[in-house]
């Protein structure tokens, strides 16, 4: 179409500068595409592993025994000879009381049965001459009894003046020194036997299920930065009123006495062992609108769609989680970058990982 504006009139001159516009104009673009700009991700192979689910909880070592001496008699303490931390024997003497009956007044109470033995025997010769009554040969005989019940209870006196110890161990405490008054009773000294350590633990009521007698479990000192095996050797049949919790004893081999009584100790109960089961960052874990979700990037290209799953989780430990439904292994789980995609985004693989390779595993 030719266009002019020669010899017009104003109203056809505005008509035709109209058309002329619509003639002249380049036509404007339609639909052009713009480039769209790939999110950077990262993400990690995922594969099936093994994993054990476990609950925590504290505990204190205590020593197998512990046992308080004392006096079966008043008196002050003559000899005390041992100090903290030795080791005693069964039976070992720990202090010596003072008593007022010693080794003088034993052989007085000796040479006193003897001679009421031998009044009593010249009383039998005498009785049967006729020369003694039966009333002397009462007297006699009740003469030889006390002084033999005497000697007796002095005797029993001496060998009680000497506190031994009842068991084999360490002296843990000693409460008394030479000079202090005993009284019956009144601790001395305490005396442990720690060559096997007991834990003691309290178990929630909600966990006491998975608590087996005779099952090992790892045990943690942090003191020692050292974790031992365990066995589980007692469960209390009554929870506690307060707290709801169950005791537990668990006892520990210490021959080394590396373990100290009063020793903090974490335990590790097992609830339950899985096989090939797929376990994933929970960094990688989004809430979604239907659930918990984790975003995949579908094939092995370096730029692809990101694609949205719906998961099911299970037990976990540390950072990682189980995932007991919606993925599978051997997909690429995207740990960093997903954040604020959307399902179908256009994404770059800028740093991908295989499990079991993972810096910050804590599986």
């Amino acid at each position: 179409m030719k266009c002019s504006s020669t010899h017009l009139t104003p109203i056809v001159f505005g008509l035709l500068l109209i058309a002329s516009i619509g003639c002249t104009s380049e036509a404007a673009p339609t639909g052009s595409e713009q480039d769209v700009a790939a999110s950077p991700v990262d993400t990690l192979v995922i594969s099936t592993t093994s994993f054990v689910d476990t609950f925590e909880v504290m505990g204190t070592a205590d020593p197998l025994e512990s046992v308080h001496v004392s006096s079966d008699l008043p008196g002050r303490i003559l000899a005390a000879s041992f100090d903290e931390g030795d080791s005693i024997r069964r039976g070992q003497s720990l202090f010596r009381i003072d008593v007022e009956v010693d080794e003088a007044g034993l052989q007085a109470l000796e040479t006193r049965v003897k001679a009421a033995e031998r009044e009593l025997n010249r009383m039998q010769r005498l009785r049967e001459e006729g020369l003694a009554t039966a009333q002397q040969l009462d007297t006699a005989e009740t003469e030889l009894d006390n002084a033999r019940q005497n000697l007796s209870q002095s005797q029993l006196s001496v060998s009680r003046n000497h506190v031994r110890s009842p068991i084999s161990g360490f002296v843990a405490v000693r409460m008394a020194d030479v000079g202090e008054y005993a009284n019956p009773g009144s601790p001395l000294a305490e005396i442990i036997d720690f060559d096997t350590i007991v834990v003691n633990a309290q178990v929630p009521e909600s966990e006491v299920r998975h608590v087996n007698k005779d099952r090992t479990i790892d045990v943690y000192f942090p003191a020692l930065d050292q974790t031992v095996e365990g066995t589980i050797h007692r469960t209390a049949l009554r929870a506690t009123e307060t707290s709801r919790t169950f005791r537990v004893e668990i006892r520990v081999d210490n021959e080394d006495h590396r373990i100290r009584p009063g020793m903090r100790a974490r335990l590790h109960f097992e609830r339950e062992a899985y096989d090939d089961v797929i376990m994933i960052p929970r960094d990688a874990v989004l809430e979604g609108f239907r659930g918990r979700e984790a975003m995949i990037v579908a094939g092995d290209q370096t730029t692809g769609r990101a694609e949205t799953r719906t998961i099911t989780l299970g037990p976990g430990a540390g950072n990682y989680v189980v995932v007991t439904e919606g993925l599978e292994a051997g997909q690429r789980v995207i740990l960093r970058g997903h954040r604020g995609l959307v399902d179908g985004g256009f994404v770059e693989v800028i740093d991908e990982d295989h499990q079991g390779n993972t810096e910050d595993d804590d599986s």
